[in-house]
């Protein structure tokens, strides 16, 4: 069921379907961590329901692309962003086409928060498996992707598991995006980091600031 959801910043509005992945608190810690200027290009592989290219335009002024496969959730972040008034392109594709589609080292920014469930049973609900799971090895197709799109010296912005942070760090250098900025995200005092913010450089110098840690809510 379609419905249309008050993001509560500036009037703006996001679309969603109850029967397919909605964004969850992981999105909104990753748009409050971009550090972005209004000339900043910037693509998000895996957009979802758009809230981050819908919430990250509107707060930055940057101009944002996302590229997701689910033509659903295209048509309803093309449609959230057309209420809006904003002009953000919505690409359905897989990320691993990315760069073929819209072009190499043309961004300056990329954002992303890939599927990181590598076991278990994925949900019957073949939207949220999707959005979720990691089973054909996601993380470096993004990696991939976002490297070639990024330009010398360009950004990339992401959330991942933090008891999966030594797999993300290697998958990271391995791309030759190096990790800049990392902060951690807990849901309750004494209890261990849940997730794990990191901003990382392509072909960047060594050199990591870890940041206070903060707060997020169970989704």
């Amino acid at each position: 069921m379609e419905r249309m959801d008050d993001l509560q910043y500036e009037g703006l509005v996001l679309y969603q379907d109850t029967e397919y992945a909605r964004f969850g608190a992981d999105a909104l810690k990753l748009c409050s961590f971009l550090r972005l200027k209004p000339e900043d290009r910037v693509v998000e592989l895996g957009s979802g329901t758009g809230v981050i290219c819908i919430l990250g335009e509107r707060k930055t002024g940057a101009r944002f692309t996302g590229v997701e496969r689910q033509a659903r959730l295209v048509a309803l972040s093309q449609k959230s962003a057309q209420q809006n008034g904003q002009a953000i392109r919505f690409l359905e594709a897989d990320a691993a086409q990315a760069p073929d589609l819209l072009g190499r080292g043309i961004f300056t920014a990329a954002v992303m928060n890939p599927p990181y469930f590598t076991s278990g049973e994925p949900s019957p609900n073949h939207s949220l498996a999707d959005a979720r799971h990691d089973a054909a090895r996601t993380l470096e197709t993004f990696l991939s992707a976002a490297f070639q799109l990024l330009c010398n010296g360009g950004r990339l912005f992401l959330i991942y598991p933090a008891d999966a942070l030594t797999e993300l760090l290697s998958e990271l250098r391995a791309h030759r995006l190096e990790p800049k900025r990392m902060r951690f995200l807990y849901t309750k005092p004494g209890m261990a980091a849940k997730r794990v913010l990191v901003e990382a450089k392509k072909l960047g110098k060594p050199g990591l600031t870890v940041e206070s840690p903060d707060w997020m809510q169970e989704d």
